[in-house]
């Protein structure tokens, strides 16, 4: 019989771009005075909202080191646990001068049912390493991956928290570099297997949609 430990699942790919993070103060176009009102939105600093450039495509404009953009999201109905969960952050700039340099600081919280609410403090337990900029202004450029370790995010989490903080920022000044989203991986979980909701036709009482408990009056 198939089961997810016979199968190599491709990893599935959520993006969370900057206008889906709780930030809400919007400006005009990079370099433009237009301030389109609004209060600044959740983390710290001030970061706000802008069209970058003129390309119709929008991005928070990262004031200065310590600007943090906040985003809440449910954790993946499919999400295996057992899998590393791999995050890295998509991210532009107006210069194009190699030697700058960003480093983002990825950090979340797991959240349960019935739980506190809880600020995301808990760091990668890979981080993102430092990128170095382009040559090229306004050229679409990504970390590399950091990583959530297998069995880690617990089966009764049922959200996820998320900080991304624009943590060095090397020799660029305000409003220069221009964070565009979040990218997370995780591999699927698709079938029942030895952690499986049915076993022999019966459906079984659950801790967790993938659990294995057993009701006392429920056969083994």
């Amino acid at each position: 019989m198939i089961r997810d430990k016979n199968v190599e699942w491709l990893e599935k790919r959520i993006y969370v771009p900057a206008w889906g993070f709780q930030t809400w103060k919007i400006v005009g176009p990079s370099g433009g005075a237009t301030d389109l009102g609004g209060a600044d939105g959740a983390g710290a600093g001030a970061p706000v909202m802008s069209e970058i450039s003129t390309f119709g495509f929008t991005g928070g404009l990262i004031g200065a080191a310590g600007d943090v953009f906040a985003h809440v999201m449910m954790v993946p109905y499919d999400l295996d646990r057992s899998k590393q969960v791999r995050c890295r952050v998509w991210w532009t700039q107006t210069q194009g001068v190699t030697t700058d340099i960003m480093t983002w600081l990825i950090r979340y919280s797991a959240l349960a049912e019935d739980g506190l609410l809880i600020e995301p403090a808990t760091a990668l337990d890979t981080v993102v390493p430092t990128d170095a900029s382009s040559d090229d202004p306004l050229a679409v450029q990504a970390t590399d991956f950091g990583v959530i370790n297998k069995n880690i995010i617990a089966a009764s989490a049922a959200f996820l928290n998320w900080y991304v903080e624009a943590d060095v920022i090397g020799t660029f000044s305000a409003d220069e570099v221009s964070f565009l989203g979040l990218e997370i991986r995780y591999t699927p979980r698709k079938m029942s297997g030895p952690e499986k909701n049915l076993r022999g036709g019966r459906r079984l009482t659950t801790n967790s949609p993938l659990g294995v408990t057993l009701a006392a009056t429920q056969e083994g």
